[in-house]
């Protein structure tokens, strides 16, 4: 993507100079760029947020409607502690304000529209400022992966109950 920065970077410096048709061309170009980012966040299976400052949610991918199950023209420009209640935004917010570390993961455990172990990946958008560009959050479901090690625990422990009892065999006699 340095590309489209570069690009970007060098129509902000002539945007002055730009005609209607040259501006027209630039409009045109980052509407297919954003149309292409938009496929390929909804593509993801994982949920993407991304938050402005102040906790409000910006954008959120399809994944993010399926694993919450929110409504798509209700979301946006709301605190995400109306829709994540579980989630510690002011934790993770100030976390980042305070230059934190870059990356926080958190996991929790959701219970409506379904019970549901989610990770969560919390990254600032510009690492340069500190807590003034906003959030990008990931949703990873965690509840598949969380269930089949729930049962590989309980199938070990059965078997370990199992082979732990004694075993009564009887001599029988060949003829």
């Amino acid at each position: 993507m340095a590309s489209q920065s570069s690009f970007l970077d060098k129509v902000l410096g002539r945007i002055g100079r730009l005609d209607t048709e040259g501006l027209q061309t630039v409009v045109q170009r980052l509407a297919r760029e954003r149309n292409f980012l938009e496929t390929l966040f909804n593509a993801i299976e994982d949920g993407v947020l991304v938050l402005d400052e102040q906790g409000r949610v910006i954008y959120f991918n399809h994944a993010v409607t399926q694993l919450l199950n929110w409504p798509p023209g209700e979301v946006e420009g709301r605190p995400i502690s109306q829709f994540l209640p579980e989630l510690d935004w002011k934790t993770i917010a100030s976390q980042a304000a305070q230059g934190g570390p870059r990356i926080a993961r958190h996991e929790f455990e959701l219970s409506y529209p379904r019970q549901r172990f989610l990770r969560l990946y919390a990254a600032p958008l510009d690492v340069e400022s500190r807590g003034g560009a906003g959030m990008a959050l990931i949703l990873h479901d965690e509840t598949e992966a969380r269930q089949k090690t729930f049962e590989a625990i309980e199938s070990e422990r059965l078997h370990s109950s199992l082979s732990s009892r004694p075993v009564w065999r009887t001599k029988s006699a060949i003829r």
